[in-house]
């Protein structure tokens, strides 16, 4: 499993065409990968891809009811999202496509940052130009 955390000082991200402010995202690209074992044999001669998705959390600071917006319609029903994308400090982007939040959270601390965080999946993952497709 491959996972990356981004630096938030060094990002913009927009939710939508809404830009959100986060105090921690993280994502991890899951591959799943089986061998493939010829009649008779114990060493594979081959592997096969059998699914590969990405996850992760994205912790938003400010009103809860105002973030949840972008998130969830007026039922609390997740909304599919065209896309998250992160715009980085050298002006790069990558962008996580029909982003879905499986789960939410809400944390008060003593301080006066609130935040809410929000698990998401995303179908596909894309980075200078070219977004994940199925292989042939």
């Amino acid at each position: 499993m491959v996972e990356r955390k981004e630096n938030t000082a060094d990002i913009v991200v927009n939710v939508g065409s809404e830009e959100v402010t986060v105090a921690n995202m993280t994502y991890t690209k899951d591959i799943d990968v089986s061998a493939i074992y010829g009649s008779g044999q114990t060493i594979p001669n081959g592997y096969t891809i059998g699914h590969i998705s990405y996850e992760g959390e994205i912790e938003c600071e400010g009103n809860k009811h105002d973030i949840n917006g972008h998130f969830f319609d007026g039922n609390g029903v997740p909304q599919v999202l065209d896309s998250i994308t992160v715009t980085h400090l050298d002006g790069s982007e990558t962008a996580f496509y029909e982003v879905l939040c499986t789960s939410e959270g809400y944390e008060v601390s003593d301080g006066d940052t609130t935040t809410t965080t929000y698990e998401y999946i995303a179908m596909r993952k894309g980075s200078a130009g070219s977004v994940d497709t199925n292989p042939l």
